[in-house]
């Protein structure tokens, strides 16, 4: 009744309490050659018990690997951004920007769509040739 309700257990920790754990993977993956035929109400053998807990001891070290990456990148994106000062925001009036694809070589970067995609504008934004309105401001 527990494990069908979802609050604790699955199908496959019941079978494991009461039937047989079953082939072990070990940590590369590989499966073990002998199955383990105890259950937990029984008991394990010390052989068993040892085999069974390959992914236990792999899944801490794994986490632990990660953890130490992780922070590695942090404490070296903070070494190089540390000098970094922001010293003037490029704009033509307080509070706005004047948006443009970013180009680098010849090459486009960053599209002005990407860069719109978000925003609102300032101002209304007329066709340069005709004076026709193009999008209102504030949309």
């Amino acid at each position: 009744m527990m494990a069908d309700s979802g609050a604790r257990g699955s199908a496959a920790q019941m079978k494991q309490l009461a039937g047989m754990r079953g082939l072990i993977a070990k940590p590369s993956g590989e499966i073990i050659e002998s199955p383990i035929t105890s259950n937990f109400k029984e008991g394990l053998t010390a052989l068993e018990y040892f085999n069974s807990t390959h992914g236990a001891r792999k899944g801490l070290a794994d986490t632990a690997l990660k953890t130490a990456n992780s922070g590695y990148l942090t404490r070296r994106l903070c070494d190089v951004a540390q000098d970094l000062t922001i010293t003037q925001i490029k704009c033509d009036k307080p509070g706005h920007l004047k948006l443009s694809e970013i180009i680098e070589g010849g090459n486009v970067i960053v599209s002005l769509s990407e860069r719109a995609l978000g925003r609102v504008t300032a101002d209304d934004v007329k066709n340069p040739i005709n004076g026709d309105l193009i999008i209102k401001k504030n949309i």
